[in-house]
């Protein structure tokens, strides 16, 4: 028994004394610049009096954080990552203080000369979080010379075809935020807008592909956060910038930031002026039954350009490290100017002919204002956040159209008979405003644990109106033309609440929340015919769910599952009749209904210095799909959107890119997927099949910063209810060089120089009705650009860390129809 009392009393003891001679080390791991995390750092312990001998290594987690145990004593903790200054921190553990608390250690980007040659070691391109992908674009070698635009095509999950079109995932349903701030000028805009950003501006492009709780529950099937560059430290900094191409376009920028004592400003200016050369098209289309058999042929020619202003600003103050004040302000306007000819022959049951000559203006724009103010507390991350903002998005459209040439009996949907000399004008006016405000609250209620939850309330009016008047050849006089009337009035009222929880442990991290949303709707549609208002109350509970598993020190699991709506915006309801080729014509649908989506995903990414590798399985299902579909009635081809039915999509999206060394460069991007499309009226209207997109590069760094690149994509048909395309592909080559200790960069870049025109086939098939397009697009460019940047960098201006963010309206598939659906023959 004594024996016993004494063991006890020995192992307590001992453990006693064991416990006293252990301590914990934590800390974060930061970038100096910027203040940003470093993920997966390298860190290795050495006992003080022998400094050459590691005795334990560890990494930090992805936000930079780490965690060691270690015994009583004097050590010396050397941190390493490739492109920074190793840091090697003492540190000492006694009795009296078990945990000791390096708070942040900041390490510095390095630089090593060898004679006349400069080797800088570059930080990984990608990283990722439980809910988010990020782009790193000041490491992107061509981000000098390049605008936004461009280098969308190099970011995970994202792509862009010849046209510019910009799909996420697979889909052109996504949002744009500037600065974690939505702006429906730019999503409604995108091509326009990112090709007058320059891109030495930009520090990070986010994609978000787990919208959580705090965002609104419509229907994104990914978010696209550009993060401008803003760091300055009581000084400033900025750039400016000048292109020119071959297709006689141009376009200048800068950027600028400032900050001094407690304020901060940043702005951003571009300007761009596009042209292309005229185009070829050919368009035939055979009616059989149940319509009466006909065959039309149109070919057209059609050359366009048009021009973009974007300026944005924003202001900052800092009153205490309690208190932060922003405000920002930011303006977009263009035209788009296209000419066009056409010659149309129609034998069988409609025999006629004519030529027709086409002139169109198209302007689009938006002004957005916002202030937001952040409150923080003695606890670390808890935060409250209130937020207003206005958005007023004006554009318009017109066309003159005039007839010659003209044979045998054709007649407008008016019933009027064409003759030579015929006429025809039409404006729309499109526009909406839109007030938001928004409250959010932050609590980390554990290192662990963190709690979120918020408020909103969205008023927004849009409304359309358009003119039509045509040219009475007999009486030599403009009469207007009330029988074509389609306006709009379409008011919504959105009030929403969320909340959401985040558990983060050891490897794994789990992210859920729920959001209701009540909506009150007036829709008021005026027509010749008849003056119809509806209105429309409903709720809905939207559930989003996201996990993470950490592998190792690069390699992170993700499944996550989000519900989202969307509701049909101005530019699919839109009920003005674009009949600019009266045998083609297209409109909105002012009865649209919202659509439900249903996303689930896997994702798995690895990330390193050298290799980048992301890979996303994903499935979509949508009930009542709003989608684009077309149809023939009294030999007209009518262009619209419905709401159809099932749309189900199965999708792998891969990203890689390997860095052997600083000479070479290139990665993949691209995706593959299986999409079954089916109405629930009409069982004929139903597609599937596989479509992928791809695009790859390579760049090589040589002394004295110079760098060539070469970058490819090739894109399948995507498959539509009723249309398919044909595959394409396009290529550029780049060179460019940095003068100045690079303050200075003057790029060369060519597009598609071996092939003056990119053909494109497109197919569509209906009840009645084939039709097929052929469009010969001029592609081969040469451009020129300069970049010249000033100032210092050192740290970041401030911005609250929560925003408005409305990325709830679906848009049109074209930016510069107006909501219409493009008219498959109008070229």
């Amino acid at each position: 028994m004594k024996q016993t009392l004494l063991v006890a009393i020995f192992c307590l003891v001992g453990n006693a004394l064991f416990a006293q001679r252990t301590g914990t080390v934590k800390g974060q791991v930061t970038v100096e610049s910027d203040g940003q995390p470093l993920s997966y750092v390298t860190a290795s312990v050495a006992v003080t009096d022998k400094p050459d001998a590691s005795v334990k290594k560890f990494a930090t987690d992805e936000k930079g954080n780490f965690s060691v145990s270690l015994p009583a004593g004097k050590y010396l903790i050397t941190f390493q990552f490739m492109g920074m200054d190793n840091r090697t921190v003492p540190v000492e553990i006694t009795g009296e203080s078990p945990i000791v608390d390096l708070g942040k250690i900041e390490m510095t980007e390095s630089s090593v000369e060898l004679g006349e040659v400069s080797v800088t070691a570059q930080r990984p391109l990608v990283k990722v979080d439980i809910d988010k992908l990020t782009y790193n674009v000041k490491e992107d070698p061509e981000a000098p010379t390049s605008s936004v635009l461009d280098l969308l095509r190099k970011v995970p999950l994202v792509t862009v075809d010849a046209e510019d079109k910009i799909q996420v995932k697979g889909s052109s349903s996504f949002k744009i935020y500037l600065n974690g701030k939505p702006s429906n000028m730019v999503t409604n805009n995108p091509s326009q807008v990112l090709k007058s950003m320059p891109a030495n501006s930009i520090k990070d492009i986010e994609v978000i592909t787990d919208p959580g709780a705090k965002y609104d529950a419509e229907g994104v099937s990914g978010i696209i956060n550009i993060i401008t560059d803003k760091r300055v430290d009581d000084g400033y900094s900025g750039s400016v910038g000048a292109n020119a191409d071959t297709n006689k376009g141009y376009g200048g920028n800068t950027y600028l930031t400032l900050k001094y004592g407690k304020f901060g400003f940043s702005g951003n200016a571009g300007y761009n002026h596009h042209a292309r050369p005229a185009s070829e098209s050919s368009f035939e289309r055979e009616d059989r039954s149940p319509n009466p058999e006909n065959m039309l042929t149109q070919k057209s020619s059609a050359k366009s350009d048009g021009n973009g202003l974007y300026l944005d600003g924003s202001i900052s103050f800092e009153p205490d490290t309690m208190n932060l004040f922003n405000l920002s302000a930011s303006r977009y306007g263009g035209t788009f100017n296209s000419l066009s000819d056409q010659l149309a022959r129609s034998t069988g049951a409609r025999t006629y002919s004519y030529d027709l000559h086409s002139r169109s203006v198209s302007e689009y724009g938006g002004i957005n204002l916002s202030a937001d103010y952040q409150r923080s507390f003695k606890k670390k991350g808890e935060m409250l956040t209130m937020s207003y903002r206005f958005e007023k998005n004006p554009s318009g459209s017109e066309y003159e159209s005039e007839y010659n040439h003209v044979e045998g009996d054709f007649y407008e949907g008016n019933g009027r008979k064409l003759e030579d000399g015929y006429r025809l004008k039409s404006v729309n006016d499109p526009r909406g405003t839109e007030h938001t405000a928004q409250i959010d609250y932050v609590n980390p209620l554990h290192p662990k644990h963190e709690l979120e939850a918020g408020l909103k309330y969205i008023f927004r009016d849009n409304i359309s109106r358009g003119e039509y008047t045509y040219y009475d050849v007999q009486n030599a006089a403009w009469f207007d033309d009330p029988s074509r009337k389609n306006d709009l009035d379409h008011g919504q009222r959105i009030a929403s609440g969320y909340a959401g929880y985040f558990f983060k442990t050891g490897k794994i991290g789990i992210k859920t929340g729920l959001r209701g949303e009540y909506t009150d709707q007036n829709i008021h549609f005026m027509s010749a015919k008849n003056d119809t208002t509806v209105q429309t109350h409903f709720f809905d509970l939207v559930p989003t769910l996201t996990f993470s598993y950490q592998l190792g020190m690069t390699q992170t699991v993700r499944l996550g599952y989000n519900m989202r709506i969307s509701r049909p915006g101005i530019w699919v309801l839109n009920p003005y009749v674009n009949d600019a080729n009266p045998s083609d014509i297209s409109y909105g649908n002012p009865d649209l209904d919202s659509e439900q989506s249903h996303n689930f995903n896997i994702n798995y990414g690895s990330f390193s210095q050298k290799i980048n590798f992301n890979a996303t399985l994903s499935y979509t299902y949508t009930n009542n799909s709003i989608s684009s579909y077309s149809f023939v009635k009294d030999g007209v081809t009518n262009n619209t959107y419905a709401n159809i039915g099932k749309n189900q999509y199965v999708g792998l999206n891969v990203y890689g890119s390997w860095s052997p060394s600083q000479l070479l460069r290139t990665y993949l991007n691209g995706n593959i997927g299986y999409t079954d499309l089916q109405s629930n009226e009409n069982n004929s209207l139903r597609n599937s099949g596989i479509s992928g997109q791809a695009f790859t590069g390579l760049t090589f760094t040589f002394p004295k910063e110079f760098r060539l690149s070469a970058n490819g994509g090739v894109f399948s048909s995507n498959v539509e209810l009723q249309t398919t395309q044909s595959a394409y592909y396009f290529y550029s080559l780049n060179a460019t060089k940095s003068f100045f200790d690079k303050k200075l960069d003057i790029g060369l870049s060519a597009n598609n120089i071996f092939g003056k025109y990119l053909r494109l086939n497109s197919t569509t098939e209906g009840e009645g009705f084939r039709q097929k397009s052929i469009y010969n697009i001029p592609m081969r460019t040469l451009r020129l650009s300069i970049t010249y940047r000033f100032g210092d960098l050192k740290t970041s201006i401030k911005k609250v860390n929560r925003t408005i963010s409305n990325d709830d309206v679906k848009g049109g598939e074209s930016s510069q129809g107006q909501g219409n659906v493009p008219a498959s023959g109008s070229n």
